[in-house]
């Protein structure tokens, strides 16, 4: 099936002494093509050197904490899954037409149905997950099968539709159970997937296609305005900017303001783990965790910073590149999400 899909994941607390036990990506995609041996190295017509090869798809890459951003891209596809057919992504690649995908619908855990397999998005409390079949130590973004039958779930956890389904290179208002199809765009005119790698995308008539490609940036330090705490929760307020779950806040200086953050030490790191996207965003001491204890008021005297991504995508540029067969138009999946 040629080189398989890559997914790019977050491994949340690997343990590596490098970074302090702290949670870290895996699967990134490729070196940029001036990091590569200089005795073979080969930039494609109309790139630079500081462009590299992405990747094509993706998994939950944030634990069932978030599915798409800029660093954790998706490839969003429609696919009918346990018979419900609606927007979906990939989560892993299984042959050269088949894939592990997930739905973007919500299902309680007392609706999941025996049998059919699910995705865990939000391990919520009071459901038993290990009941349910997710075994002895769940998390967000498992999947697993359902071992009972409708209504016996618990508790407010929810679940996506996950299953197995096949790539059709066609337009369909019905998909049969277990089909998926995926659009992308050639120039401007649309086209369907019949197959797809690390690095091209294929048509029904099996023309080839680049997708995919990046150009590397810098992480930089946002400070952040006018921060101070909402509630006992964990929940902060601040000026307008852009927040993701999964994001880390730096706090640091020393803390004379008359809010609580229970457990502060100049400097400590946190974790975004809800937000509304721009004024407000909750935090945990980990990854993924639970929310920090504190009390409402203002953080004077410390510094909040968060950590922004300036990596962009150029896989709409309409570069053409030549290699060993000839002519290639960059393409873009259409409903690719970043």
């Amino acid at each position: 099936m040629g080189r398989p899909l890559k997914i790019k994941k977050y491994s949340p607390g690997s343990g590596d002494t490098t970074t302090n036990g702290v949670g870290v990506v895996i699967d990134a995609g490729f070196n940029q093509f001036a990091n590569l041996d200089p005795g073979t190295q080969v930039i494609p017509v109309g790139m630079t050197s500081n462009q590299f090869l992405g990747v094509v798809g993706g998994a939950n890459a944030l634990n069932g904490s978030s599915i798409a951003s800029s660093q954790f891209p998706v490839v969003n596809i429609t696919a009918n899954v346990n018979g419900q057919q609606g927007s979906a992504y990939i989560i892993t690649q299984k042959g050269s037409h088949k894939y592990l995908v997930a739905g973007e619908d919500s299902v309680y855990a007392n609706n999941l149905t025996q049998g059919f397999s699910y995705q865990i998005t939000n391990l919520g409390t009071g459901t038993n997950w290990t009941g349910l079949g997710a075994g002895i130590n769940p998390q967000a973004g498992q999947v697993f099968t359902c071992a009972l039958p409708i209504g016996s779930g618990t508790g407010n956890g929810q679940a996506s539709d996950a299953g197995q389904c096949v790539l059709v290179a066609a337009a369909s208002n019905t998909l049969v159970a277990g089909q998926m199809n995926m659009s992308f765009n050639t120039n401007g005119a649309q086209a369907f997937a019949s197959r797809l790698t690390n690095k091209y995308i294929y048509d029904s008539s099996n023309n080839r296609y680049a997708v995919n490609f990046f150009e590397s940036g810098e992480t930089t330090a946002v400070v952040l305005g006018n921060v101070a705490v909402a509630n006992t929760t964990g929940w902060f307020t601040s000026d307008a900017t852009t927040f993701t779950t999964g994001q880390i806040i730096t706090a640091a200086g020393a803390f004379t303001g008359n809010a609580t953050i229970t457990g502060y030490s100049n400097p400590t790191t946190y974790y975004v783990i809800n937000t509304n996207g721009t004024t407000a965003f909750q935090l945990s001491a980990t990854y993924n965790g639970a929310n920090i204890a504190t009390a409402a008021g203002n953080t004077r005297g410390l510094t909040f910073s968060e950590a922004v991504s300036t990596t962009v995508k150029s896989g709409a540029d309409p570069v053409t590149w030549t290699n060993g067969t000839g002519n290639l138009t960059l393409a873009q999946v259409q409903n690719y999400t970043s």
